[in-house]
């Protein structure tokens, strides 16, 4: 996966983390904290080390697509959803 579609994908599902942990019911917090950390974690390092392959480059980019807009119309559960999927999709 190019860096600049990479860089990207993890903004749009660092965004749709925010969204669900702002939002997030008290049983679901912590859970919610935890995938924003690691997709922060991401963001931050987007620069700084080669991008993680990726097992399906363009379902990738699709689940990004996808979470950010399920998690701006507050759809919070399969917003969460596509977060882990896009994390299973990571390798490395």
């Amino acid at each position: 996966m190019e860096r600049p579609d990479y860089a990207q994908a993890i903004a749009q599902l660092t965004g749709a983390a925010e969204l669900i942990a702002a939002d997030a019911p008290a049983e679901q917090r912590a859970e919610a904290f935890e995938t924003l950390a690691y997709f922060r974690l991401l963001k931050a390092r987007v620069n700084d080390t080669k991008a993680p392959a990726v097992s399906n480059d363009e379902l990738f980019k699709d689940t990004a697509t996808a979470a950010l807009t399920l998690a701006g119309r507050k759809e919070f559960l399969a917003a969460a959803a596509l977060l882990e999927q896009a994390r299973g999709l990571l390798r490395g």
